[in-house]
């Protein structure tokens, strides 16, 4: 059976949840912006209002509520527990909202609590009911009862802890009151009453005395939750009095506190100001190093719970986000560090566990459009900021920062003030200083500009474009001609000829055009005289950016290009001598093996007599060129020279006869050589031939006659002459001809090898080349004067030499004799060479032991073998020659030693170590070898294959 409601009571329940809820509400965020014994107070305050309220509307709900005929009462036990269940749970559930932030889990959490303190007080009040019926509950109005209860506390809650107003807390308020009639009235749907015995229907109404009674209590309640709510309000007000009175005294505090001239204890005193008026655990100040991106702390001061923050740390701790908002100028205001969006990056949330930090309110300093310096407040549990909170620290932050900027700026003015004479005084001083420099520069530059060799000149430029001379320096006078009295003032087209002034305003107005440097090079003539200048052009700017005037510098350069010319020349030569000598040493071991298969063939006498004469043709065109070869070293200079002192006149006076034959009977020859001159140093049989080979290029310039003149003097050069040979002391050996002559051209590449004027067939073109090399390599020169039509004079200067003139040793000619029994070790790396000197050595009675490089030689020595002669190339693989023959000569100081060479440089070979120039016969070898024993009677006894001989010279 049901029952049914009064209207009045059930409006008069709602209401009384409303304002219950509303009171409640109130009282709870209030408790929430406390701490400590007056936020239990308030939640204490809160609980008892709310959950007074809630029993207080069921009360008056079921007061309102009646069954016809059933007479209802309560048990007071359980009435009484219901108002404790609904007290107990409402306090629960505030407390774990204020415990901290509130969170989603944390508003859900406070919402099932007291959502369940509704219940548990509804249903516990209806167990108080004493009648006579049964009650059940239907279980999806008991389940929707439940749902109401829980969701509307929660979305209470939510409301009022966004801290949105009176508005926001009154829709809360009206969301809870509603939640609560709701909550009972769809209990009360749930609930069927079932009698147990007959009852009158004209009994169990709802009397008057107990709706006046409802009404009464009714009243009584709102009135004490109005005397609650407005204690609340006293409360809030006075508090708000309180804050502003504190904000005041606070404003004051930081004004007197920053009057201080220390701004560093000032700043530490306003630190212990802000952290006791926020009563937070941590506060001060820190100033970004943006170069090294650090935070530099060095105010702050605790409250003893947490170590202060002071030092240097890594912008990048506190996160990119937060300093990404403080670069941008605004305040950072975070409530739990480990919770809000801002802050959860893993390096932010690591840094606040380890400075022990879970609220921050930072306010940023920026000067200059960048973050400068922060103001910071830290807590050690969550916070919520109020925005009155936010806005007060922003006002104190510009305050201090006003007044730290100001002091600043009077420190410094002070300081500029104390130090106002002492920078005058560095100040004139600097001036002066810089005064004595110009007139310093300008003494240098004048001194410059009156001594440089370079022709240096000055020219002013009009606005109508006209060039005129203003100033020209002594080299300038001396060089060109022009004196400063006669062209200053001028313009230049007054005193340079016409092309002349042309080129020169043509480079003038391509400067002032450009204004850049311009370098130029001009060519003309002066005294008659071709020549060639280098001609840089300097502008000076005006301050309107136009060229006001030019300075000039000119150089003569006409030496410099041509020496340039002759080093070019020079290095042509050399590269062409090297490869000629390249060249030639490649064919002297070609010619090697050669010559010795003729020449063995030959002094065989195999074959008829037109055999005979056809091998004798060969071996003297072989000598031929091998002679070709020697003159193509000597040009290269690589021919390997046995320089000694050498008497020149002797020389020629021995070579005369021969020159006087080879030039023929239409031509005369003059000889001027006198005696008593200084000995020459030379390679007596080289100059011979390369005196002949003059004297043939002389001749063949002669073609219808004419004289040869060949001189010898002694002459000096000083170093700083313009010549081309090096300074020293020479004896000159000239060869001059009434020939034809040479030009120009012909005179510059004279030397070249195998350049020649004869025509084909008529000449090798390497005479001159190789007199020109042996010069060269004698460490002398060769000069060509010459002019067509009237002769030609080459000169061969051949340093002067201090030693003694060594005679000449006419050796017998070399016959071939035996060598009986001596052993040879032979080393060279080609074949064919190899092979044909092993040939030449047995054939002169030596037993011979062939090896390719010297690394193999030496590991025969180091097996035994004592030879009796070492012959070896120079150049091979891994160990040269000169190495091998030093190596044996200490191990085996009795052999002899023989160095044979095709390469025409002697570099690496000791010049005391007897050589062999290949290609050779083996006369020239039996030479070598007998002048090795010179002066022995016999070689050394040595054991071959197992017996004893001795071999005679």
């Amino acid at each position: 059976m049901q029952g049914t409601h009064d209207l009045s009571l059930v409006i008069l329940s709602i209401a009384i949840a409303i304002l219950a809820s509303f009171t409640g509400l109130s009282l709870a965020s209030r408790a929430h912006a406390s701490s400590g014994k007056m936020q239990r107070s308030w939640l204490a305050a809160a609980a008892l209002v709310l959950g007074g309220g809630i029993w207080s509307m069921h009360f008056v709900a079921m007061l309102a509520f009646s069954m016809p005929g059933m007479v209802m009462n309560y048990d007071v036990g359980l009435t009484l527990l219901s108002l404790g269940l609904a007290v107990g749970f409402t306090g629960t559930g505030f407390a774990v909202a204020s415990s901290g932030l509130l969170s989603l889990r944390r508003v859900i959490t406070a919402g099932m609590l007291m959502g369940l303190g509704v219940l548990a007080m509804h249903y516990t009040g209806m167990a108080a009911m004493r009648m006579d019926a049964t009650l059940s509950y239907g279980r999806a109005w008991l389940a929707i009862s439940a749902l109401i209860a829980i969701s509307a506390a929660t979305a209470a809650l939510w409301l009022t802890s966004r801290d949105h107003g009176i508005g926001r807390q009154g829709a809360a308020a009206i969301v809870m009151g509603i939640a609560i009639a709701g909550m009972h009235f769809a209990g009360m749907k749930a609930a069927t009453f079932t009698a147990r015995t007959h009852f009158d229907a004209g009994q169990g109404g709802m009397t008057l005395g107990q709706t006046y009674l409802a009404v009464a209590i009714s009243a009584f309640t709102i009135f004490i939750l109005l005397m609650a709510l407005g204690a609340a309000a006293l409360e809030r007000a006075l508090s708000a009095y309180m804050r502003r009175q504190a904000r005041i005294a606070m404003r004051l505090r930081i004004s007197d506190i920053l009057r201080a001239e220390d701004t560093e204890e000032a700043l530490q005193q306003v630190a212990v100001s802000l952290g006791e008026h926020f009563s937070v655990s941590r506060t001060g100040f820190g100033e970004l190093r943006q170069a090294e991106g650090v935070f530099d702390y060095d105010v702050c001061w605790t409250d003893g719970s947490v170590p202060p923050l002071l030092g240097r740390l890594p912008a990048a701790d506190f996160g990119v986000k937060i300093v990404g908002e403080l670069g941008a100028g605004r305040t950072v205001a975070i409530d739990d560090l480990l919770e809000a969006d801002l802050s959860d990056e893993t390096l932010t949330r690591e840094t606040a566990r380890d400075v022990d930090t879970r609220s921050i309110l930072v306010v940023p300093f920026r000067r200059g459009g960048q973050l400068h310096t922060i103001v910071y407040l830290n807590g050690r549990t969550p916070r919520h900021w109020r925005t009155e909170e936010i806005e007060f620290m922003e006002e104190l932050a510009e305050r201090i920062r006003l007044v730290i900027e100001r002091n600043s700026a009077e420190a410094q003015l002070r300081e500029l003030n104390a130090t106002l004479e002492a920078r005058v005084e560095t100040r004139t001083h600097e001036l002066q200083e810089a005064e004595a420099a110009r007139r310093e520069a300008d003494l240098l530059y004048r001194a410059y500009f009156e001594n440089t060799p370079d022709p240096l000149f000055v020219v002013r430029v009009e606005p109508a474009g006209a060039f005129i001379a203003e100033q020209i320096n002594p080299a300038h006078e001396t060089g060109v001609g022009f004196k400063l009295e006669e062209i200053r003032g001028k313009r230049v087209d007054e005193f340079l000829s016409d092309e002349a002034a042309e080129r020169a305003t043509a480079a003038y107005r391509h400067v002032v055009a450009t204004r850049r440097i311009y370098h130029y090079r001009e060519f003309f003539r002066l005294s008659g005289d071709p020549q060639q200048w280098d001609t840089t052009l300097i502008p000076l700017l005006g301050d309107d950016g136009q060229v006001e005037r030019i300075i000039g510098s000119s150089r003569d350069v006409t030496r410099q290009l041509a020496a340039e010319e002759a080093l070019r020349q020079a290095q042509k030569m050399e590269a062409m001598g090297q490869l000629t000598g390249g060249v030639a040493h490649d064919f002297n071991n070609l010619l090697t093996p050669i010559m010795g298969a003729l020449d063995r063939l030959d002094r065989k006498g195999l074959g008829d007599e037109r055999d005979r004469k056809f091998i004798a043709a060969a071996l003297q065109s072989a000598d031929r060129a091998k002679t070709l070869v020697h003159r193509l070293l000597s040009f290269a200079r690589r021919q390997p020279l046995q320089p000694v002192p050498v008497d020149i006149s002797t020389l020629v006076a021995g070579i005369t006869d021969l020159i006087s034959s080879t030039l023929g009977p239409q031509i005369d020859l003059m000889v001027d050589a006198p005696g008593g001159l200084p000995a020459a140093v030379a390679d007596p049989n080289q100059l011979e031939m390369a005196l002949l080979n003059l004297s043939v290029n002389a001749r063949d310039a002669m073609p219808n006659g004419g004289t040869l003149r060949v001189s010898v003097s002694q002459s000096s050069v000083v170093d700083d002459e313009v010549s081309t040979v090096p300074g020293g002391h020479y004896i000159c050996l000239c060869v001059t001809d009434t020939g034809t002559g040479m030009d120009d051209e012909t005179q510059k590449r004279a030397i070249e090898p195998f350049y020649s004027t004869k025509g084909l067939g008529r000449g090798t073109g390497l005479g001159l080349s190789m007199a020109h090399g042996l010069a060269a390599q004698l460490g002398g020169a060769l000069t060509i004067d010459s002019t067509p039509g009237r002769g030609t004079t080459i000169c061969i200067w051949l340093p002067a030499s201090g030693e003694n003139v060594i005679e000449r040793y006419d050796a017998p000619a070399p016959t071939i004799a035996s060598f009986r029994g001596g052993t040879a070790i032979l080393v060279d790396d080609e074949d064919l060479v190899r092979e044909s000197a092993a040939q030449m050595l047995s054939d002169l009675g030596f037993n011979v032991k062939s090896t390719t490089s010297a690394t193999e030689a030496q590991s025969l020595i180091d097996e035994g073998i004592e030879p009796d002669l070492l012959i070896t190339d120079h150049l091979m693989p891994g160990m040269t020659g000169t190495e091998l023959a030093r190596s044996v000569l200490r191990q085996l100081p009795g052999t002899e030693v023989l160095i044979m060479s095709g390469y025409a440089d002697a570099k690496g070979i000791d010049p005391d170590l007897p050589r062999l120039t290949k290609p050779f016969r083996q006369a020239d070898l039996a030479a070598a070898l007998r002048q090795l024993w010179r002066g022995r009677s016999e070689l050394p006894e040595r054991p071959i294959d197992g017996r004893r001989e001795v071999l005679n010279d």
